[in-house]
């Protein structure tokens, strides 16, 4: 039977709450370096994470996973092995910026899956290891062939993060294929924000050929799923290693970090226990980019093209909301009446502004929700200091909870010192005080989907670019 992959993480057993003294910060942080004295001073350790479900995510607001439970229990063990109080500070950013943020005082810690290089050694220290004797592992569907030698890499494509260690075990490939007069392997890059669960639904539905993995990342999710093939037989690197980072000349910082992973990695009793709770557990996922819900985004496709070229909106965040409201159900009706794929209010669409009649029709109903979209964005949202991108995140929470309450957050946002003209990690710390959960689930459920049909709209062209060159050089060669 075949198991999927979607956005929202479902885990099968009941995890530890995670310590209130938590913060993920907002975007105006601090920045200053120092070792364990300055963070004894500021009274606070802040720790630089980037999304990894599993390890590190969001659950109704809260960091969860394995890497959150380590991190309570290292504020935990600082605090006790110095007899001071400290406060762990969670920093969220993109994979690419991890080790940069961290040599710019950003953070002081960076606890997000990184394998220890000697690249990366140049740049900072590193804890003794959490995890040993990984292997990278290329990971493709289940129809594909076995890889077994070298040679058969040669012309092949692979997807990943430019900022991975795997895109450096691929050039080591390149150079080896090169010495035997190989042609080398194609490397694509892929955005630095998707997840690993996301590649590897990329590679499920065919969208790309062929990633790469860490394998104690690669045996969950071959717990997971069945239509995945991991080639365990063809390591693109062996034993490495994966610690806990921070800035070089930190030696009372890293005696403490050291010492508390060697208490707490795996093969500890502590570490045994998280990381069997975790990586060992088999979790369902529902999927969202399904045969099905693909076969209706392109179904749909035409018509969110043209009302957010109507509308001068993003057509891709329009599918985005869309998913959102209704898994592109348009007879999907809500408890408050709301209608169709956009979920869309009669009296809303009945409304001078909008005028859209007979939103049971699916035609109607996206322009109805569009052109709702595009008056909240005009009326409430639009500044001269707010991005286009984020104008659009303020407009969706304003769909869903009010544009007027929206506008009024913004401004005790920036009372309270946020930035009023960014949601994520600034409005949305106000919005989420004041209103709950909701409206920020919203906005960012409908960011990720908007990442996700971003990146395959830019896969499908450059394929198609791929098979028009193909198709010119085959017409030239027959000439």
């Amino acid at each position: 039977m075949r198991t999927a992959l979607s956005f929202l993480f479902i885990i099968g057993v009941l995890i530890s709450s995670i310590c209130s003294a938590f913060q993920i910060t907002p975007q105006k942080y601090e920045r200053y370096t120092g070792d364990l004295p300055v963070m004894e001073e500021k009274r606070v350790i802040r720790v630089l994470v980037a999304a990894d479900l599993g390890f590190y995510y969001l659950d109704r607001g809260q960091p969860k996973g394995l890497i959150s439970e380590m991190l309570r229990l290292f504020e935990k063990f600082v605090s006790e092995k110095t007899q001071k109080k400290y406060r762990i500070q969670i920093i969220p950013v993109h994979r690419d910026q991890l080790l940069p943020a961290l040599n710019a005082g950003i953070g002081d810690l960076v606890t997000a899956n990184i394998t220890i290089t000697p690249k990366r050694m140049k740049q900072v220290d590193f804890s003794h290891p959490i995890l040993t004797g990984i292997q990278e592992l290329f990971i493709t569907h289940s129809v594909r062939s076995p890889i077994t030698d070298i040679k058969q890499l040669s012309k092949k494509s692979v997807w990943l993060r430019a900022s991975s260690s795997y895109y450096q075990s691929i050039r080591r490939i390149n150079k080896q294929l090169h010495k035997l007069g190989k042609e080398p392997m194609y490397v694509h890059f892929l955005e630095e924000t998707l997840q690993d669960f996301e590649m590897l639904q990329m590679v499920q539905e065919g969208i790309i050929p062929m990633t790469v993995l860490d394998s104690h990342k690669a045996e969950f999710w071959d717990l997971v799923t069945d239509d995945l093939q991991i080639h365990y037989e063809y390591p693109i690197r062996k034993n490495s290693a994966i610690g806990w980072s921070f800035r070089k000349d930190s030696p009372e910082f890293k005696a403490i970090v050291d010492e508390f992973v060697e208490n707490n990695r795996r093969g500890t009793l502590n570490g045994n226990i998280l990381f069997n709770r975790y990586l060992n557990s088999k979790a369902w996922f529902q999927k969202v980019m399904s045969p099905d819900s693909i076969d209706k985004f392109k179904e749909l496709e035409n018509r969110f093209i043209r009302y957010g070229n109507m509308y001068d909106i993003n057509w891709l965040i329009i599918a985005a909301q869309a998913f959102q409201e209704s898994g592109f159900d348009q007879s999907k009706r809500s408890h408050a009446g709301a209608i169709g794929i956009m979920q869309v209010l009669p009296q809303t669409a009945s409304e001078p502004y909008i005028n859209i009649s007979n939103i049971q029709n699916i035609e109607n109903n996206i322009h109805a929700g569009v052109k709702y979209m595009d008056f909240i964005r005009d009326r409430y949202v639009t500044d001269d200091d707010t991005d286009e991108l984020n104008q659009l995140y303020f407009a969706l929470a304003s769909y869903n909870a009010g544009p007027n309450r929206i506008r009024r957050l913004r401004k005790v946002a920036e009372e309270r010192g946020y930035d009023p003209t960014q949601w994520f990690n600034n409005v949305e710390v106000i919005v989420k005080e004041e209103v709950g959960m909701e409206p920020i689930t919203y906005v960012g459920n409908i960011n990720r989907y908007f990442t996700i049909y971003k990146q395959i709209f830019s896969l499908q062209n450059a394929a198609g670019q791929r098979m028009a060159s193909s198709n010119l050089l085959r017409f030239k060669l027959s000439r």
